[in-house]
């Protein structure tokens, strides 16, 4: 159900029930792009059910699910139109197109060739823990989850914001020195490192070490980071029940249920049965897994207090209404 996690944290000022996230997701539902229309974003029933609920409300956990479809257009077939038709306009004038007819060959060419275009649609599954006040992205990419938070934003109230979950400790320190440790005893009891793992140096040309299904309690590997390469990924293990690969942004890649997990479940009756089950089973295992990955960086801490994270803060670590108060411009 969930392959990647990136995860935030909830200010003041959220809805207070699933009812009332329903309400606000209402407001942005998806529609197909149209036929000149590059890109369309909104809110689906996480069930995949045609007219089903927005929000779901699974053992005291939210589920949502965001769609972003996208016609695009490749550059080089605006461009051969572009050509074509100042090549028209240079027979039947004489004369060359000025920079400002030419961005509008180029709209017209956009314009004319999109409702050939294919859509692509991707999902977005949003997991809020209510209780925590978590909100858990299942997105591999910034940009997608950037997406999604300008619609919450718009949506879902006044008054609020969401934060990037800060650590007293970064990850990649953390990293570095559980790769480092001589002895088992040093990594977090709930953790284990597994065998993959990215190192990377510093400078303008800086080198890069992978090591995939290879043992990482080599001296060989420590001894790439006394010099002073540090981990930008590495693979983990919790509990013996879910492994996943951490990066240096706090974020939680390839995370792949252990086999036998899921038989846990009751055996369920039907597809509804079957995604309250998996909801409830994958939320309860991850919100273990986070609590102690948490806990293993130092704690959290709030946001604008001193943390681990030595990396520049991203634009989009803290998003506020005020922030988004354009959000009706053009897309980005």
């Amino acid at each position: 159900m969930f392959k990647n996690l990136m995860l935030y944290r909830l200010g003041p000022g959220w809805p207070a029930s699933a009812a009332q996230l329903e309400e606000a997701l209402a407001r942005e539902p998806f529609a197909e792009c149209g036929a000149t229309q590059q890109k369309s974003t909104g809110w689906v029933p996480p069930r995949g059910q045609d007219h089903g609920a927005l929000v779901e409300a699974v053992d005291g956990q939210w589920i949502a699910r965001f769609a972003i479809e996208t016609k695009p257009v490749p550059g080089d077939a605006v461009r051969r139109k572009v050509q074509e038709a100042v090549a028209q306009i240079e027979k039947t004038s004489g004369r060359k197109p000025g920079k400002k007819e030419l961005r509008d060959l180029r709209d017209d060419a956009l314009i004319a060739l999109l409702p050939q275009a294919f859509a692509r649609r991707s999902q977005v599954s949003v997991w809020l823990n209510p209780r925590e006040r978590w909100l858990v992205l299942d997105a591999g990419s910034q940009g997608k989850a950037d997406e999604l938070i300008s619609s919450l934003v718009r949506v879902a109230g006044q008054g609020f914001a969401i934060h990037l979950l800060q650590t007293a400790r970064s990850p990649q320190a953390a990293m570095a020195g559980w790769l480092a440790a001589q002895s088992a005893d040093e990594l977090p009891a709930a953790l284990h490192v597994e065998r993959e793992c990215e190192l990377k140096g510093s400078g303008e040309e800086p080198a890069v070490v992978k090591f995939a299904r290879h043992d990482l309690a080599t001296d060989e590997v420590r001894q790439h980071i006394a010099e002073g390469k540090l981990p930008t990924r590495l693979a983990l293990g919790w509990q013996g029940r879910v492994g996943f690969v951490l990066t240096q942004a706090l974020q939680l890649k390839k995370i792949a249920f252990q086999e036998g997990v899921f038989d846990e479940r009751p055996a369920p009756a039907n597809a509804d049965e079957r995604f309250d089950a998996d909801v409830a089973l994958a939320t309860g295992e991850l919100s273990g897994l986070i609590a102690d990955l948490l806990a293993a960086l130092g704690g959290e801490v709030d946001p604008g207090q001193p943390s681990g994270f030595t990396e520049a803060p991203t634009p989009d670590s803290t998003v506020t209404e005020e922030a988004t108060a354009s959000a009706d411009d053009p897309p980005f």
